[in-house]
Order: structure tokens, then sequence, then C-alpha cells
């Protein structure tokens, strides 16, 4: 399946990627969440809010089906 993210221009690496929420667990446990888009023209009207659009681009991703187990299993 395509879908589409905003992050920072540059290299695709871990500090450029566009994370628009922080959600905490009562154990302490921190995650961070981004948006995906199903359609590029919604991304590129979700970046024109951004104040510095400039710094920003809009790229297509591909999530694939996992044929895996990758649950956790503790014992």
């Amino acid at each position: 399946m395509r879908a589409y993210t905003i992050k920072h221009q540059g290299k695709t690496i871990w500090q450029n990627m566009q994370f628009d929420r922080e959600i905490s667990f009562s154990d302490g446990d921190k995650i961070f969440a981004g948006l995906l888009f199903f359609r590029k023209k919604d991304a590129k009207k979700y970046l024109e809010t951004f104040e510095y659009k400039q710094f920003y681009e809009v790229v297509g991703v591909t999530i694939d089906k996992s044929f895996k187990d990758n649950r956790c299993r503790n014992n």
C-alpha cells in the first residue's frame, strides 16, 4: 500500500522525520507517532499549514504486509 508523509529535507534518517504526537503511558513509557496520508494532495495541503514549509517535503512510503509474527512473547 502506498502512503505519504512529511519529513525535513535532506537525508532520510530518524532525526529528519516529522513526528506530530508524543504518547505517554501510565508506566512512564513514551512513544512518538507521525501522520500518514493516503493521498499526496492531502499531504501537500497539510504541509501548506506549516510556518517554515520550505524546510519540509512530502515523500512516499510503501507499507508492506508482514507475514512474520512480530508480537512480543514474554515467558
